[in-house]
């Protein structure tokens, strides 16, 4: 009986505990989702590859991007952390498209592509290269 009650006990500290992560992380990407993505002039940023990051508990990302004469050439996504949504990815090229972080989301993978974005936003924001660019491809 008493390893039964015990059971019963564990069973709903692990259903707490999914509920409190899962709670987190939405709490996470509507903070990030509430963001200007438009808040860098990418025009004004030095040449250069820059990095970020951001995590929302269960999801994480760590991108570099490649600024050249004011447009974004590439986003590359290092790392990246994800529940069951996949195809958040494609995102990146839809940032070098519109020279922003400022896309939609990808259907199915909404937080990945928050998160994506919000590390797109934090590279963006440092304002300082972390390398300079070798090689443009554009």
């Amino acid at each position: 009986m008493k390893i039964k009650r015990l059971l019963i006990l564990i069973v709903v500290l692990l259903l707490v505990a999914g509920i409190t992560v899962f709670f987190l992380m939405g709490q996470k990407i509507n903070k990030f989702a509430k963001q200007d993505f438009n808040m860098v002039d990418i025009a004004g940023l030095p040449d250069g590859i820059y990095q970020g990051n951001a995590s929302a508990v269960l999801v994480n990302a760590q991108v570099e991007v490649t600024v050249h004469a004011g447009q974004i050439l590439e986003v590359k996504l290092l790392k990246h952390g994800h529940g069951p949504g996949h195809g958040a990815e494609e995102i990146c090229d839809n940032i070098v498209q519109k020279n922003s972080p400022d896309v939609d989301s990808i259907s199915g993978a909404t937080a990945s592509s928050i998160v994506i974005k919000t590390a797109v936003l934090e590279a963006l924001k440092s304002e300082e290269p972390y390398e300079t660019e070798k090689n443009p491809t554009r």
